[in-house]
C-alpha cells in the first residue's frame, strides 16, 4: 500500500467520524429542542398552560372584623376568577344546618365558555356573613361553598371546605 493510498483512508476514517460526530450533535440539538417544547416545560411551540393546584388559585381565609359577623376572604390568583352565583354559605352545629345569606361586594360581568353570562370576582373578594345569634356560643362548623375558573379554559369543580369555628 502506498503512502497515498494509506493517506486516503486515514482521510476517509477521519471524514467519516467527523460526520458521524456531528450528526449525533445534530441529534441531540434537535431532542433538547423537542423536548424544551414538551407540555408542561412551559415553553416551546407544543407547551400547553400551567393551571394553579385548585387552593392557590383561590386561597381563602376567615376573619370576624365585628362582634357577630364573620368575613370569608378570597385572594384570587392572577389569571383566574370565582363565581358570584356559585359562592354557598351554611353553619352545621347540633342544631342542624343553617343556611346563611353572604353580603358581597359588587362583582364583573363576565362571558364564560362554562356558563354564558355570568358575574365574578378578580383579585380579591370578601364575603360577610352575619352570626345567627343562636350560633354566638360554643363550637360551629362553617361551610362553604364556591366554584371559579381560570382564564386559559380550565374550570374546577364545585368546591366545599368546612371550617370548625369556637364562640
Amino acid at each position: 500500500m502506498s503512502t497515498r493510498s494509506r493517506y486516503s483512508f486515514r482521510s476517509f476514517v477521519s471524514a467519516r467520524t467527523f460526520l458521524a460526530l456531528i450528526a449525533v450533535l445534530c441529534g441531540l440539538t434537535q431532542t433538547a429542542s423537542y423536548a424544551q417544547g414538551l407540555p408542561g416545560s412551559g415553553i416551546g411551540v407544543l407547551s400547553q398552560p400551567q393551571f394553579l393546584p385548585v387552593d392557590q388559585a383561590f386561597a381563602y381565609y376567615t376573619s370576624a372584623p365585628e362582634p357577630g359577623i364573620i368575613a370569608v376572604n378570597w385572594e384570587i390568583a392572577p389569571g383566574y376568577y370565582l363565581y358570584k352565583e356559585k359562592f354557598g354559605f351554611a353553619f352545621a352545629g347540633n342544631a342542624g344546618t343553617t343556611t346563611l345569606a353572604a353580603t358581597l361586594p359588587s362583582s364583573t360581568s363576565h362571558h364564560d365558555e362554562f356558563f354564558g353570562d355570568v358575574e365574578v370576582y378578580y383579585d380579591l373578594v370578601a364575603a360577610h356573613l352575619d352570626i345567627p345569634p343562636e350560633h354566638l356560643s360554643g363550637q360551629l362548623t362553617l361551610i362553604i361553598e364556591y366554584q371559579g375558573c381560570a382564564e386559559e379554559g380550565l374550570c374546577y369543580p364545585p368546591q366545599r371546605r368546612e371550617i370548625t369555628l369556637e364562640f
